[in-house]
């Protein structure tokens, strides 16, 4: 019997995770220790991925090799020849060895990659994220699963929630779950302190064109005044919260640890831009604008539309770093 090959992939990097792992455990029951279980992250050794593949079982009947976002496929560095090597390298191996790929985005459709896993006799498994009404029955599932009886305020908020991230909406599950501790009915103003509500795309979409699109920050920045859930010093947390996760990736040793391609891609591109000297500087000057406008000493909306400028020209190079 030849053992599976599964390329699992899609939009929502939740969804696929959680699928692999599932996959991950089914394939590995009856590998004692997971005696056989070989797993490469990011890596772009095709010659190592290759003599995986291809060796055999040792004290055990087959062998399970999971390849995790394939830096090939990841945006902006694919190139064809990349990819077409990739699936040449999945056809070396041995039918005593299973082979799961997870790639968290969706791999195109006329991706080589595709065609070669086909051509083997591969599973291909795109989980797309859900949306409209399929997200509406996905968290009345996942409530329902877990015995909790919510109102509507709250099935609000997590639908919010699960708009945005998958991943969190499980968490603050988990959170109502402990909170309950299966009483099953929980209080709206009990459950809404628990779930802090999700930061709307506007928020999103500033912090983005700030470093892609420079130019439209003031529109993006125009587009949330005067809304009573984002003030200024909202806006310059998640500002903060960005320069910070921009200057830690700077400094980690290992950049490619449990990211998926698109986010690393994404990190790195923003860091390239800004450089690392410049985000400690903004740090600083968010950290000044946060304690003038809770002082009262400046303005909130006003700093902030200065402050935001100023980093916008720097990017544009109309100064030095």
């Amino acid at each position: 019997m030849v053992e599976p090959l599964v390329l699992v992939h899609g939009d929502d990097p939740y969804l696929v995770t959680t699928a692999a792992l599932q996959l991950r455990g089914q394939l590995t029951t009856d590998l004692v220790a997971d005696l056989g279980l070989e797993e490469f992250r990011s890596s772009r050794d095709l010659d190592a991925i290759a003599r995986s593949i291809a060796t055999p079982p040792f004290l055990a009947i087959r062998r399970l090799v999971v390849i995790w976002d394939p830096p090939q496929l990841a945006a902006g560095q694919r190139t064809a020849k990349e990819v077409e090597l990739l699936g040449t390298t999945l056809n070396s191996r041995l039918e005593t060895t299973a082979v799961l790929v997870v790639s968290r985005g969706t791999v195109p459709a006329s991706s080589p990659l595709l065609h070669s896993v086909r051509a083997q006799g591969g599973e291909i498994r795109l989980l797309k994220r859900p949306r409209g009404r399929e997200l509406r029955r996905y968290v009345d599932d996942e409530v329902r699963a877990r015995g909790l009886r919510l109102g509507q305020p709250v099935m609000a908020r997590l639908l919010d929630v699960a708009g945005q991230d998958l991943g969190r909406l499980h968490q603050e599950l988990e959170k109502v779950e402990i909170f309950g501790a299966g009483k099953g009915r929980i209080k709206d103003s009990d459950a809404l302190l628990l779930i802090p509500p999700a930061p709307p795309t506007e928020l999103y979409r500033l912090t983005d064109s700030l470093f892609e699109a420079p130019g439209r920050v003031g529109e993006r920045l125009s587009e949330l005044a005067g809304r009573p859930d984002l003030p200024p010093p909202v806006v310059v947390g998640a500002l903060a919260r960005v320069v910070r996760d921009l200057i830690s990736f700077a400094n980690e040793k290992d950049r490619g640890r449990n990211l998926p391609p698109w986010k690393e891609e994404k990190l790195r591109a923003h860091l390239k831009r800004a450089g690392e000297p410049r985000l400690r500087r903004w740090l600083v000057q968010l950290a000044d604008l946060d304690w003038s406008t809770r002082t009262g000493a400046v303005d909130g909306q006003e700093g902030l539309e200065l402050l935001l400028a100023r980093m916008a020209t720097e990017l544009r190079g109309r100064s030095p770093s």
